[in-house]
């Protein structure tokens, strides 16, 4: 061997060698003749190696790409897990753009300005919420103790439907109070307080549901809210006693209105609730729904009144 074909062969092997899992191809050289075979074998690399591009460019857009409402995705897990997770019940349908969530005993409101939304893994807009759901809250720096409370710092909020076809107890209460508020409307003047009595409302709402079902009336109609009975209304001063000859004391709500569910006959549909309801100001100032039955279908709660009573 000549000393220039030493180092043609010198040169040749450190062309072959470079960074480890480095892939080289060895062309022949101009002297020799290409066959048909190897020129088929080429295109078939090149073929293939368009296809993995083409294919890791449609899985970067799947996975980093803007999902459509309603799409599947993560959720917020991946991206969140360092945040601290609170369960709640949204109460009402946060036309306002601000959340009531209820707890199991404390009230929570949220502005959803800004806020990251998902349901079923997909994100979704506010106009998707809906009463009764349940939103898993993602937040840091903790609650602040405001009345209602208030998270510091919301990351993201994951809702979810539940199967249960009772499960929005809250808007069918805050219906059957809309409704009460709307009929004998002349009841109504001059209140500054409303007081939501749902200690007997059938089918156990937490005391978180209660408060916030009360919260979310009394803010719609621009008033105070409360959750006392008529007892412990008498008892703290807001009802106004008067004494009759007999020596018996009749009570009004000069400046409020009381408001009570109360349970039915239960029936055999499991679906349905049965209960009456009723809003007070004093003796001769009621309004009463009795004999109520609700059920809820797609479209949400429906209920039919027996009978409406007026004193």
């Amino acid at each position: 061997m000549t000393i220039r074909q030493e180092k043609r062969k010198a040169s040749q092997k450190r062309k072959c060698r470079g960074n480890p899992g480095t892939f080289y191809r060895a062309f022949p050289s101009k002297k020799e003749d290409t066959t048909g075979k190897e020129a088929e074998e080429l295109k078939r690399l090149l073929a293939l190696m368009m296809v993995v591009a083409a294919t890791a460019v449609l899985l970067a857009c799947t996975k980093g790409g803007d999902r459509k409402d309603g799409e599947e995705g993560t959720g917020p897990e991946p991206q969140h897990a360092g945040a601290d997770t609170m369960t709640l019940r949204v109460v009402g349908d946060a036309a306002d753009g601000t959340l009531i969530l209820a707890g199991e005993t404390e009230v929570y409101t949220l502005p959803l300005d800004g806020l990251t939304l998902y349901l079923d893994g997909g994100s979704i807009d506010a106009s998707q919420v809906e009463s009764g759901m349940s939103a898993e809250v993602w937040y840091t720096g903790g609650v602040q103790e405001t009345n209602p409370a208030r998270f510091a710092q919301v990351v993201a909020v994951s809702f979810l439907r539940e199967a249960d076809p009772r499960y929005d107890l809250c808007g069918l209460y805050l219906q059957v109070l809309e409704d009460l508020w709307n009929a004998d409307d002349g009841l109504n003047g001059g209140a500054e307080l409303v007081s939501v009595d749902l200690s007997k409302a059938p089918d156990g709402l937490t005391a978180g549901e209660k408060a916030a079902i009360a919260y979310a009336f009394a803010q719609k109609h621009g008033v105070q809210g409360l959750t006392m009975t008529f007892d412990e209304l008498r008892e703290e001063g807001y009802l106004t006693g008067e004494k009759l000859e007999d020596g018996s004391t009749v009570y009004s709500f000069t400046n409020g209105l009381l408001f009570t569910v109360t349970p039915e006959e239960t029936q055999d549909n499991g679906a349905s609730v049965c209960f009456s309801a009723g809003k007070w100001r004093s003796p001769l100032g009621a309004y009463h729904f009795t004999k109520c039955t609700a059920s809820r279908g797609d479209s949400g709660w429906e209920y039919s009144v027996g009978a409406e009573l007026i004193s």
